[in-house]
């Protein structure tokens, strides 16, 4: 059955996490046996103008205006899941949606971006596929939330409880993880690592990474404190966003402790070389870190599911969280103390679930399973047909 499934994986480009934990998910069909994989960008498909503009006005509220960002993100949370613009918004692309599910008739459809065509078309139409939600972040949304969905992936317990209060049954609620790349759920000795780089495997680095689109507040003046206060060396990552590498490379090419990069697709190996992580608080990427046992300092967190992540964490005690320079160098000279950065490491390490995008896909491959096998069925419903869902 596995071999011949065919799933259909829904992302979006706001954000590197949502393309990430589509990619995480599909590595994890295929290794279970699935060919038939197919990924969509639904809103730069079914909207290509739209969702240009929409990705440079959101790329540029991160950068230049967080506040209008984490307002438009609060009004939106604060409408309820049943009020007619996130109805509408979650329904974006259902054109586009039915044409895919003609062409390729999914077993089930796996959204990790809130954009939940999908569960709208359920309930206008006898369309009726498994669909599952991955919900990329430590904080809930509204947007998240529709009755239509057969099951949330979420990556706390202390998040399925929020889901729960929201009016989710237990039942479809699986505390998974945040999906990532396999390859950071596998050990990378930082010996070959930093002979990889052509790093010194006795000095202590700082991993600096402005996210994929290179969007962190003030990163010239971030490395500048870290250099005049701290004995760290800084690797800089600059994510796609050439303007800012170059813009590094003049300020600080000439400085042997500062080593800039452009992407870097095995970010997990930089990450073994590196004493602690200064970056932005996306879900994916503060799940890498989990993943490594890396310890973690957000600087300005944006307002709205970044703020959110990294209140989840510092209340666990997983994550440094800095307002400012001032606080951005107090946390980074406590690092620079071995005992301390072990309890950091620690802490992180422990929120970790390993093996989340292979749990995410066994589950879901059941599910179609149990569906094939007896339509009817759903423990949801003790072994009768829910009101939505199959599994």
């Amino acid at each position: 059955m596995k071999q011949d499934a065919t799933i259909l994986i829904v992302y979006s480009t706001f954000g590197d996490g949502h393309v990430q934990a589509a990619k995480a998910l599909e590595q994890a069909f295929r290794a279970l046996g699935c060919r038939r994989i197919h990924l969509l960008d639904l809103l730069a498909e079914a909207h290509p103008h739209w969702n240009a503009v929409s990705r440079f006005a959101y790329l540029k509220s991160a950068a230049y205006c967080p506040r209008l960002y984490g307002l438009s993100y609060r009004w939106t949370n604060a409408r309820g899941r049943d009020s007619r613009l996130i109805r509408w918004l979650q329904s974006l692309g259902k054109r586009t949606m039915t044409a895919w599910m003609d062409r390729i008739r999914p077993d089930a459809v796996v959204h990790t971006f809130p954009y939940l065509a999908v569960s709208h078309l359920r309930s206008e139409t006898r369309r009726d596929v498994p669909t599952f939600t991955v919900l990329t972040d430590y904080v809930l949304h509204s947007r998240w939330v529709h009755p239509g969905t057969d099951r949330y992936f979420v990556a706390t317990e202390e998040l399925g409880s929020e889901l729960a209060a929201a009016g989710i049954s237990d039942s479809r609620i699986v505390v998974s993880g945040i999906p990532v790349r396999e390859a950071f759920d596998r050990p990378v000795d930082r010996q070959t690592a930093c002979m990889k780089y052509g790093l010194d495997a006795g000095r202590k680095y700082l991993l600096l990474v402005a996210g994929a689109y290179g969007v962190l507040p003030q990163v010239q003046p971030l490395v500048r404190t870290a250099l005049s206060r701290t004995g760290f060396d800084l690797l800089l990552v600059c994510g796609k966003n050439g303007k800012l590498a170059e813009e590094m490379n003049r300020s600080f090419g000439h400085d042997r402790r500062v080593r800039v990069f452009g992407f870097v697709e095995r970010l997990q190996e930089l990450m073994a070389a590196s004493a602690c992580l200064v970056t932005k608080a996306g879900g994916i990427t503060l799940t890498e870190a989990a993943a490594m046992s890396l310890p973690v300092v957000v600087y300005r967190p944006l307002p709205g599911q970044e703020e959110g992540n990294a209140d989840a964490l510092c209340g666990r005690g997983a994550l440094l969280a800095a307002r400012n320079p001032e606080e951005l160098s107090a946390h980074l000279v406590r690092l620079e103390e071995d005992e301390y950065r072990r309890r950091m490491a620690a802490a992180i390490g422990r929120i970790y679930r390993p093996d989340a995008a292979r749990k995410v896909a066994a589950e879901v491959l059941q599910c179609v399973e149990q569906h094939r096998l007896s339509p009817e069925w759903t423990p949801a419903a003790g072994g009768r047909k829910a009101v939505h869902g199959y599994c």
